[in-house]
């Protein structure tokens, strides 16, 4: 899987921004049924929860989603990385229709596919809660992206949608523009880098306001609507014919980006150390959250030598095997691709 540093910098901002607290209560799959029971008698001090762990049961799924009916505490779910597919979103869907307290849920990582993607996109046409909504590297394809687009033209509290990598096609994804456009709510920031053509090299930060040099697809692929600005939307046709033909002023040509891999486990990869350290080779044996730290992804690599920090396990979690001192946790922006 890729790591987008632009993506989870900018939920965290957001978050920060609205000053809300969004620190993670970990929980591991093994001990979930206890933090149900907790959901269940409203204990007010389950206001957040992190699922941690390699896959999540339908059953475990359908637990959470009927938890997810009946808290009136829980704020915050975080489900990424659990293989729930399309049956467990289905549940997730469910309990999300009928919650009212989750304002931030996020499902990364989950091979949820077009059945799952568009019960999720139908239950925004009845939760009026949610705030912020991740569900990147899935596969939703292109008919629940403009579930998505009919769904967030009509929210009045949606303010982040996270769609990227998610196998949606350009005329979704002008759906989905479009959609953005005419919402007179509170949705301010739409991702969706990683799935059409047009879409798949979009700019980290918002453009200078009195830029006029740069084409206006340029400002939605940065998709931040300014409330000082009146709101431009442009269709991908247009995106295209913009970035192909309207110079950028006085700045260096900028040389073609390379093509985005998406780490998986049992990718062998180049691990680049402190200055002056030698360069490790190893091989990906887990992606996803940790208890160690409270925010971002971490791939934990195998070295076929003793040149690494751990066997697979910190402060007694195991995320993965391997003899001891073979292992060690990265960040992905410093791992690069070598081969599958």
């Amino acid at each position: 899987f890729s790591y987008c540093p632009f993506c989870m910098s900018t939920e965290r901002s957001l978050i920060a921004a609205k000053k809300e607290s969004i620190s993670d209560t970990y929980v591991l799959v093994q001990n979930l049924n206890a933090t149900i029971q907790k959901l269940l008698a409203n204990d007010p001090s389950v206001t957040e929860m992190r699922v941690l762990g390699f896959q999540l049961s339908d059953e475990d799924a359908q637990a959470i989603a009927y938890a997810m009916t009946e808290t009136k505490i829980l704020r915050a779910l975080s489900l990424d990385h659990l293989h729930l597919g399309d049956s467990g979103a289905k549940h997730i869907a469910q309990g999300l229709c009928y919650n009212e307290s989750i304002t931030y849920i996020s499902l990364r990582w989950n091979e949820i596919g077009p059945e799952g993607g568009i019960a999720l996109a139908e239950a925004f046409h009845y939760n009026k809660h949610i705030r912020h909504f991740v569900a990147s590297f899935n596969n939703f394809g292109s008919a629940a992206g403009k579930s998505f687009a009919a769904a967030i033209q009509k929210s009045t509290t949606l303010e982040t949608l996270n769609l990227k990598w998610n196998n949606i096609n350009d005329e979704a994804g002008d759906a989905l523009l479009d959609a953005l456009g005419h919402n007179k709510g509170s949705l301010g920031t739409l991702l969706l880098g990683g799935n059409g053509s047009s879409l798949r090299n979009a700019r980290k930060g918002a453009l200078p306001k009195k830029d006029t040099n740069r084409s206006k697809s340029m400002r939605f692929l940065s998709m931040r609507k300014n409330k000082t600005e009146v709101d431009q939307t442009v269709s991908l046709d247009e995106l295209r014919k913009d970035l192909t033909t309207v110079p950028i002023e006085e700045e260096p040509e900028e040389e073609p980006e390379e093509e985005v891999h998406e780490f998986e486990e049992g990718d062998v990869v180049e691990c680049r150390g402190e200055i002056g350290q030698p360069t490790r080779v190893g091989t990906i044996r887990f992606i996803g959250g940790t208890e160690f730290a409270p925010t971002g992804i971490w791939v934990g690599v195998e070295f076929e030598q003793a040149v690494g920090k751990n066997n697979g396990t910190v402060n007694g979690v195991q995320y993965f095997s391997c003899l001891a001192n073979h292992g060690s946790f990265l960040r992905p922006d410093k791992l690069k691709f070598i081969s599958k």
